[in-house]
This record gives structure tokens, sequence and C-alpha cells, in this order.
């Protein structure tokens, strides 16, 4: 059995029965069947499972927000402000589905006609993550399925009660059960669905997760997407609004408690201003309310993961060692539960410190001065990891100068930690490959097939 517990105060929530080999199999073998006429069937009858998966969102969403802050101590206006925001991007699927559904004319004469056409790629795994299940889920499972793929969905153990709860609205939207059979578990159920002759596999998880997966599938040659977060960067520039940019930025890093792939997790400040910037920053913090993730005032709840507490407090003992100023916080709250720590922030920071290099995944933050745009930069770039990264500049040209040399996937001129449907999702190094979202996460899921048609 699956224990799921909360994070808030340790309590069992529910038991769920774990799958094997064997109800993998079965679960696997009714998707192929499944999947063959899901891909025949006309396209608008998928957009209506969709839009009613969509309006069964909006009727439930204080239900469902719910039983995400149990089961991951996110609070609960937040879990609300995911599934409200999932909505839109699925009706953005929804409305921009069509034209991979009918395919395109590249080229034609008086002698051939040469076409594109899509292909959905069959049964796909999906192993989703718990800090964001609702975005990190529909960027995946709800495209593959207007495209005509059934989806094995793996939600995380730490979200599999939210898993189970998209599943049972789907299928009383009007999906059929075995095109998103739910598998139950944590990394072994996965390495049992990586066994199967699946036809993608695509993770939103850690890097070294994400490294077995490739391993395990790689030789398979199949389409795989990988999103594996990152150690965002963000620099604060001299021309700037001082309490404005500090508020934005300290809700970058510490909205959901710092556990967002593209929270920022390192934070720049040009020397002019960085006093006054660092002084800004600390007062927004000590106004973010900690405590009960149901309570309606709370900012920063539990951390979801039961061992993350001790590798911030490890991260924050380092930097301090190294000659860091503990400015904020820099230990759990111990009074508030097992899994809670205090909002923190350090400064005089550098490059040495592993809260600087490597992933946090938690409410902490450094803040370095930085001389020029140059050093920013250098400094920016100096991670194994390129998911998203920020500047703030009331000077755009500047702004977009500085972006333009960073090796990230995302960049975030005057705002942070924001993603959209109607652009990629992509990673570079140690964030990922493949993309969701925009035009390349539909052509994701699909297969394309190229059509030379001469005149009989």
């Amino acid at each position: 059995m699956l224990q799921i517990t909360s994070p808030a105060t340790g309590e069992l929530i529910q038991e769920l029965i774990k799958d094997g080999a064997n109800s993998v199999e079965q679960k696997f073998a009714a998707a192929v069947a499944a999947q063959k006429q899901w891909s025949q069937s006309p396209l608008e009858n998928r957009m209506s499972v969709m839009r009613r998966f969509c309006d069964a969102l909006t009727d439930h969403a204080n239900e469902l927000a719910s039983t995400l802050t149990s089961e991951t101590g996110k609070p609960i206006n937040q879990s609300l402000g995911e599934i409200q925001a999932t909505v839109p991007r699925i009706k953005y699927f929804i409305e921009n589905c069509q034209k991979y559904y009918e395919g395109q004319v590249a080229f034609h004469d008086s002698n051939i006609e040469e076409s594109l056409s899509w292909d959905p790629l069959g049964v796909i795994v999906n192993i989703s993550a718990w800090n964001y299940p609702y975005f990190v889920g529909t960027n995946v499972f709800v495209p593959a399925l207007l495209l005509g793929n059934a989806v094995m969905y793996k939600p995380s153990e730490y979200a599999s009660l939210t898993g189970v709860k998209i599943r049972e609205h789907l299928l009383n939207s009007g999906l059929d059960e075995d095109l998103f059979p739910l598998c139950i578990g944590d990394g072994k159920v996965g390495s049992l669905l990586l066994e199967k002759p699946v036809d993608g596999v695509f993770f939103t998880g850690s890097v070294a997760t994400g490294r077995a997966i490739h391993k395990s599938a790689g030789g398979k040659l199949l389409p795989m997407g990988f999103e594996l977060g990152g150690k965002d960067p963000c620099y604060v520039t001299d021309a700037i609004d001082v309490a404005a940019v500090a508020a934005a930025v300290a809700d970058g890093a510490f909205y959901n408690c710092g556990q967002s792939c593209c929270a920022v997790e390192r934070v720049y400040v040009h020397e002019s201003v960085y006093e006054d910037f660092v002084e800004a920053f600390i007062a927004t913090v000590k106004d973010f309310v900690v405590g009960d993730p149901f309570a309606e005032r709370t900012y920063i709840g539990p951390l979801t993961l039961p061992h993350q507490c001790q590798m911030l407090q490890a991260q924050v003992e380092d930097a301090v060692n190294k000659g860091a100023n503990l400015v904020l916080g820099g230990e759990p709250r111990s009074d508030l539960g097992k899994q809670f720590f205090a909002p923190t922030v350090l400064t005089e920071v550098n490059h040495s410190m592993t809260m600087m290099k490597e992933e946090s995944f938690g409410p902490i933050i450094g803040i370095q001065k930085v001389s020029s745009d140059e050093e920013a930069v250098n400094l920016m770039n100096d991670t194994d990891y390129g998911l998203a990264a920020s500047v703030f500049s009331q000077d755009l040209s500047r702004g977009k100068q500085i972006l333009k040399q960073i090796d990230a996937g995302t960049c975030y001129l005057n705002c942070c930690d924001r993603v959209s449907p109607h652009v990629p999702w992509s990673g570079r190094k140690n964030s990922g490959l493949g993309s969701t979202l925009g035009d390349l996460g539909f052509q994701a899921f699909l297969k394309p097939k190229a059509w030379h048609i001469r005149g009989a």
C-alpha cells in the first residue's frame, strides 16, 4: 500500500493500492487497444471531452484544491489558483490542436504536391510531478489525448490523490477508462512502465531520475521529454523601481515555498541599488505568513518532501561557514511541524557555496552584489542548469541584450516565475530535453508524415 500523509501534520490521510507488474501489463494492453479506436475518432469528440473536463475543474475547484493542499502542503489559495489557471491552458490546447489534425500543404506546382500530416505517437508514459500536478500534468496528457494518444499516467507518490481526482473527472467527462490508466506507486512502478513497449516517455522531476529514465528507455529510440528543474538566476539592474522589483523577486523566490521549477533561486543585484534592494526584499519576506496551509492568510506552508528541511539547512550552514551573512531564517520551524522551514535570506554569498550552485527547491535565497552587467551575465551562466532566467530593468534594450547572452530556455524581462501555453517550455543543459506548450508542445506527441503526390 502507498501511504499518503500530510506534510503539515504527519497524519495518515489515505492508503492506495500500489500497481505491480501484472496490473501494469493489463493496463498497457488495454491502452494499446483503446488508443487505436481513439485515434480514429472525430477530433470534435476529443475536444468535447476536454471541454467537459474544464467545466469539471471549475465546478469542483474548491474540493480539488483541498485534496492538493492536504497531500502536498501547498497553501490553499495557491492550490486553488493553480487549478483555476489550468482551465485557460486547456482551452488553449483545445483551440489550437485543429491544424495538427488537418495537416498542411508545404509545396505544390503543376506536377506534384508535397504535404505534411501527423500521426499520434500511440501509448505514452507520463511520469508527473507533485509541485504543480495540474500544470505539469495537463501540459502532457491534454494535448496528447487531444491528438489521439493514450496516456499511462503515473502521478508522483506525493500527489497521488490528486492523480486519482484528475482521472475521475476525465472519465466523468467521457474519456474511456483505458485511455488514461492511473499507475500508483513510487519509482519501481515507473520502472515497470518503462519495460513496456510504449511509444513515448515524458517525465518531470529530478536530474538523477531523469538520467536514469533516459538510460533505461534511450536504447529504444523513443520520443522523450524531460523537465528537470533549474537554478534560475535573476539580475536586478540599477534601472529599477526598488520596492516594486524587490516584491516581485521575493514572490518569484518564495511562492509555493520555493518549490517551483522556475522559481528564482539566486539573485544578483547591481551595487548601486544593492543596499536598498536588500532592505526592501527583507521587508517583503518578513510579511510572508508561514503556517497552516489551509489558513487563508498563509503564504508559505510545509515542504512537501520529508527530507528537504535537512538539505536546506545543510546549504545554509555551508554558506555561513564560507562567509555568507544570514539575514533572515536559516532553520526549520519545528514549532509548526517537521516539514516547515523558515523563509531564509542570505547576503554576501558567492559561487563557492552550494546554495548558489545546486538546486534548493525551498524557501531560501542568496543575494549577491555585482558591479556590472558583464559580471552578472557570467554569474548567471555559471550553472549546470538552463531552465529560466530573469532581468529587471527599465531600459528594455539593455535587458534584452543581457538576456540574449543567457543560456536558458525561457527568459523573463521585468517579470519572473511564470509559464504561458503560447510559447514553448523547455530546458537546456541539466534542465532537460524537449518542449511542452506552444506549437512544439503539440508536435512532441506526434509523428510527422511527409506526402509526395503526383497526379495520375
